[in-house]
């Protein structure tokens, strides 16, 4: 395959998708450097996107308008050469403009659709219930329309074919990997101000992301002698209930967590990654997971894990994880208290080594998985 499209996804409102679209490029250009990767970002994206490159603008010019060229998604596409574009998802108005049906937008480029998971099956209670038959009628669109669906787990797979069972043969199973870290030997600069042992919880400040469940744990080990400290990055917002956010505050407030618990909110990824490295342990709560990034980047960095006990963390497998039943916090307070009391901060350098080469192979083989998957 010459040239593949990836649509960009996600941004400051889900770091996770616009990951997942970045680690797919590198991993395509890793099993196939002669492939051409091209991000293919509509005008709502681009400034999360502006330092994608090569990038196909969907965003049409005043002089490719006024001459009356062909300025559709499709027009783009064709004029690039792009042979397979992905990934085309049950909401393409927020980041492109699309509306079902998609076929006559997209021309002759072949494409597949992709669904991160069924979240809103599994958390009903999460959404409000316009938003789930949204999300249900949007996703029987693409899964009639699409020639392939890819999910991003065997979990998620086996859920696809229990809710659309007639439409079983169309999924393929893509499970994704982070890029091997170029690490620098003096990062000092990204870890100023940092307590020397801490635990790190990566996500969203999104309901599912259960970090209520962590803050219980905590006051658990309060009431042991056992004070723990704990870094959150992420943004503090979730778009389902904008109250959410004051909530955490709250909790944090009237369980006298403040010493403990510090809101970095949205943090450069090189300072992300510092912290990672030095954490006794990333901490994933979550309620529900489709394959998870911040496992990922865990596994990249050979850090342990305490991982609240999913199918899709199992399924994920890091060396080091610990589990927890997520609605557990007297669980969970057992594990940071053993972590706590005997567990090493990092960076690890020879973990890391042994991690980053690992990655880099398994990065390969989801560049190959991929391009099998869209030569199909």
């Amino acid at each position: 395959m010459k040239h593949v499209g990836l649509i960009a996804v996600g941004g400051a409102g889900w770091m996770g998708g616009a990951n997942y679209v970045r680690h797919l490029a590198a991993a395509i250009r890793a099993a196939s450097p002669a492939t051409r990767v091209s991000f293919v970002c509509g005008a709502p994206l681009a400034k999360d996107w502006r330092d994608a490159e090569p990038r196909i603008d969907l965003k049409p010019s005043l002089f490719a308008r006024l001459l009356g060229g062909d300025t559709s998604m499709r027009g783009a596409l064709e004029r690039a050469g792009v042979e397979f574009v992905y990934p085309l998802t049950y909401d393409n108005e927020y980041n492109l403009g699309l509306s079902f049906p998609l076929a006559a937008q997209l021309g002759a480029t072949r494409w597949a659709g992709w669904i991160p998971d069924f979240q809103h099956r599994a958390l009903p209670e999460l959404f409000p219930p316009d938003e789930i038959r949204r999300r249900d009628a949007n996703i029987a669109q693409l899964t009639a329309e699409a020639p392939r669906i890819v999910l991003s787990s065997e979990s998620a797979a086996a859920d696809f074919r229990a809710f659309y069972p007639e439409h079983a043969a169309k999924a393929a199973v893509l499970t994704f990997a982070t890029t091997p870290f170029d690490l620098a030997e003096n990062d000092r600069v990204e870890f100023a101000e940092t307590p020397p042992r801490f635990f790190l919880v990566c996500n969203q400040f999104w309901k599912h992301k259960n970090h209520l469940v962590l803050f219980e744990a905590l006051q658990i080990l309060r009431s042991r002698g056992v004070r723990p400290l704990v870094l959150c990055t992420g943004q503090l917002d979730d778009y389902r209930d904008r109250a959410y956010a004051e909530s955490i505050r709250t909790a944090l407030a009237r369980d006298g967590l403040g010493g403990q618990v510090t809101l970095l909110g949205l943090i450069p990824r090189a300072r992300q990654i510092a912290l990672m490295r030095r954490a006794l342990a990333i901490v994933q709560p979550s309620l529900f997971e489709g394959w998870s990034t911040i496992v990922e980047d865990a596994r990249a960095l050979g850090r342990p894990c305490l991982l609240s006990d999913l199918a899709v963390h199992r399924e994920q497998n890091p060396p080091g994880a610990r589990y927890f039943p997520p609605r557990s916090p007297e669980a969970l307070a057992d594990l940071l208290a053993e972590a706590w009391a005997d567990w090493p901060a990092g960076p690890d350098l020879a973990a890391e080594a042994a991690a980053n080469a690992r990655v880099q192979t398994r990065l390969v083989e989801v560049g190959h998985r991929f391009l099998e998957i869209a030569a199909t």
